[in-house]
């Protein structure tokens, strides 16, 4: 069963631009996974410093495998320095 999520995330005060940096190279990363469908990022116009990201991967096992990533390891060191709780607050959503 495919696996969809919106992650979320508040950069620290004076981090959306390099929190912006970090998501756009994970976002080249992510989208050469086998099981990626989608992997996009969007920064909210009227707050800047949060962040959306909308990921779909073929099913639970490419999920655990993007997770598992090296690229996916370094981000999450990265977003323990830039983000607000140090991590992305997941929202796991089913298409209908």
């Amino acid at each position: 069963m495919e696996v969809s999520l919106i992650a979320h995330m508040q950069a620290l005060d004076g981090r959306a631009e390099q929190l912006a940096l970090g998501l756009t190279d994970l976002a080249e990363h992510v989208r050469r996974e086998p099981g990626n469908r989608l992997f996009q990022v969007y920064q909210r116009r009227d707050e800047p410093h949060r962040f959306d990201v909308v990921e779909t991967y073929v099913d639970e096992a490419a999920f655990r495998s993007h997770l598992s990533q090296p690229h996916s390891e370094r981000f999450k060191h990265l977003l323990s320095t830039l983000a607000v709780g140090g991590q992305s607050e997941l929202t796991f959503v089913r298409a209908r």
